[in-house]
């Protein structure tokens, strides 16, 4: 479940494919990281209630909302980034520093409150196909643990990967792809402010 959760193309992969691509495997890594570390409080939050306020539908909208916002940062910043071809820096602070990949990640996912409702999903569906009769808390931990452990192992095979390939892509094509991420990224936005006004008003 945790792997699957993974794979739709969101912010958080974008950014693992731009730092794979442009050869910085640990710091895609750091970046999903720093995702996984994110959903993985969310699930604490669910399944232990530490801040079920944050189900409320208000509390959400501003999460995305926020989301949104930082998703515009992010994208205008990609695609200044992917205008400037002549002075494009793959060794930059931003694509290689292992700590600010983590903070990214960390950040995207904690815009995203919605793993709340990921984590009590998982709960319904391991309960209702009858392979846990009781969720209690060491259940939880266990959990949380083997779908982190999913969550992760998709950005890792997808860094991988894109990080194998890049020898074969020229810097041109990175600089199209790393325009299409910053595009990419703004329709997210697009879609988090989308949901954010709808819940709110």
């Amino acid at each position: 479940m945790g792997f699957l959760t993974a794979i739709p193309v969101g912010a958080v992969q974008i950014e693992v494919a731009r730092r794979a691509v442009t050869g910085h495997l640990r710091s895609a890594m750091s970046v999903a990281l720093g995702s996984v570390s994110a959903d993985l409080l969310y699930g604490v939050v669910a399944f232990f209630g530490i801040t079920p306020f944050l189900r409320e539908k208000k509390v959400m909208a501003i999460f995305w909302l926020a989301g949104g916002v930082l998703l515009i940062v992010l994208g205008i910043s990609v695609i200044r980034q992917g205008f400037r071809y002549h002075s494009f820096n793959p060794d930059s602070i931003h694509l290689r520093h292992k700590g600010v990949s983590f903070v990214t990640g960390f950040s995207l996912s904690l815009t995203n409150p919605m793993m709340i409702l990921w984590w009590l999903l998982g709960e319904r569906i391991v309960e209702d196909l009858g392979l846990i009769s009781v969720f209690t808390p060491k259940v939880g931990v266990s959990f949380l643990a083997v779908g982190r452990l999913g969550m992760i192992s998709y950005p890792g095979l997808l860094a991988g990967t894109l990080y194998w390939i890049k020898r074969f892509v020229s810097p041109s094509i990175i600089m199209r792809v790393t325009i299409a991420s910053g595009f990419l990224l703004l329709l997210l936005a697009i879609y988090f402010i989308g949901r954010s006004l709808v819940a709110l008003i």
